[in-house]
């Protein structure tokens, strides 16, 4: 069978550029091994999400009487929720295979191998195409257990397990306090769990600012999560006992389970990149195009190694296929939006204050919020980052519906507008988006709902 685009990968980025291609009028072959969807949809995002969202119902039983809720006896259904969680991912997945199908994409159910520079092989049949997309994401740091850094991570569970059923015991250890981890925490500690974080670095959560990272763990502080921080974890034994290390010298502490979140290898094995002269140890390197400088062969995703985040996936494949047809890009692939799913959630995007020179900042705390009030998460905050000219560079979030908000700043930031055009637009009165007008306002001191200060 011949294709003008063949993709390898069915998840975010390559059935988004699958689908793209499609539209634009090539004939598309997509090749998954696994399930549609990807890593996002069946061991991600997705599941991942839907754990929190019952773990944060059921953490608020509590505050039920003030609001006026009356229950007795309220208890957390595990099987009831991971069914629940299946069932949303199936009729995802299925809505996926049928955008396929309506695109007339050919889907073929099995490997992928690069045979040529040309040619693909699905499942012992050879695929000839002009155009390749390389589109096979990542797996979890330790799949391969010639590249696991911590002795005796086959006794813990990763990502994937955590997430194909609910995790058995009562008292566990989660190793690594990035996005996986924290999120990790926050749905077991909310289920009832005893857990002991452990993370390597001075603070968790620390690709996000100091202040986000003390609130964050005050917060689990106060839900019984015992954190670590500045500890290297040198091995985990069959029983669970965790060995590590800190300034304070050496450790060992037994737990029911382990998990492991320490970040994610791109998927490349077996991929036959040596066959077409790709050299690919750790990630495939590719152009502003997505081009990986081998015949017409371009990659996209968590394949490339840059951003693993499912949105730049997409992104970065509809770049690919753009590229391939020559057309103009039509995303921004500098600004990419960062979202941890805790309560209150976390969002970030563009540039840090430190790394703005003569940075104008303007903050809004969510406890003058309104609706944060009423729905009974005033805590947190919304940061904006102007340069000395007012335009709009960063912004950081922890607040309730932070991850709906960061989009606005991104387009602020992508289009390159100062805080006097931004904050032109009337937000409306009662939301937690009006928080983001009020930092705006900040920036010069003219804030409704905080005190005065002299303009920064």
């Amino acid at each position: 069978m011949k294709y003008d685009l063949v993709v390898i990968g069915g998840g975010t980025g390559g059935y988004t550029g699958a689908i793209r291609a499609a539209k634009f009028g090539m004939k598309v072959a997509l090749i998954e091994e696994r399930d549609l969807g990807g890593t996002c949809l069946n061991r991600g995002c997705i599941p991942t999400k839907t754990l929190l969202h019952s773990g944060d119902i059921y953490a608020s039983r509590n505050e039920w009487a003030q609001l006026g809720v009356n229950a007795e006896n309220v208890t957390l259904d595990e099987d009831a929720i991971y069914r629940r969680k299946d069932a949303i991912v199936e009729n995802l997945r299925n809505g996926i295979k049928n955008l396929v199908k309506a695109n007339k994409i050919d889907l073929y159910e099995a490997h992928g191998e690069i045979s040529g520079e040309h040619t693909v092989t699905a499942g012992g049949e050879e695929l000839e195409t002009e155009y390749i997309l390389i589109a096979t994401g990542s797996v979890p740091v330790g799949s391969d257990p010639a590249r696991r850094p911590i002795k005796g991570m086959e006794y813990a569970l990763n990502s994937d397990k955590v997430l194909a059923e609910k995790v058995q015991g009562k008292n566990i250890a989660v190793i690594g306090a990035g996005v996986i981890g924290v999120e990790f925490t926050d749905y077991l500690s909310n289920a009832g769990r005893n857990i002991t974080l452990i993370e390597p670095l001075p603070r968790i959560v620390a690709m996000m600012n100091k202040e986000t990272s003390a609130q964050l763990s005050a917060i689990f502080k106060r839900k019984g999560v015992k954190i670590i921080t500045g500890a290297k974890v040198t091995e985990i034994f069959p029983d669970h006992t965790v060995k590590y290390s800190t300034e304070s010298g050496d450790f060992e502490e037994k737990f029911d389970n382990v998990i492991t979140s320490i970040g994610r290898n791109a998927n490349l094995k077996g991929l036959g990149l040596e066959k077409v002269g790709i050299n690919a140890e750790k990630r495939i390197e590719v152009d502003e195009n997505m081009y990986t400088g081998v015949g017409k062969i371009y990659a996209c995703g968590d394949a490339i190694g840059r951003i693993q985040l499912a949105h730049y996936a997409s992104a970065t494949a509809i770049t690919a296929v753009e590229s391939m047809l020559n057309k103009p890009h039509s995303l921004d692939l500098d600004i990419v939006p960062s979202c941890i799913y805790t309560q209150p959630e976390i969002a970030f995007v563009g540039k840090k204050e430190e790394e703005v020179p003569n940075a104008k900042v303007g903050k809004f705390l969510m406890t003058a919020n309104g609706k944060s009030q009423i729905e009974g998460m005033a805590r947190g905050f919304v940061k904006v980052v102007a340069d000395e000219n007012y335009v709009v560079v960063g912004a950081e979030l922890f607040c309730v519906r932070a991850t709906e908000m960061i989009g606005e700043l991104a387009l602020a930031i992508s289009l390159g507008l100062t805080i006097e055009e931004v904050s032109s637009v009337i937000h409306p009165h009662p939301t937690v988006m009006e928080s983001i007008d009020e930092a705006y306002s900040d920036i010069e001191g003219l804030a409704t709902h905080m005190a005065p200060h002299a303009k920064r």
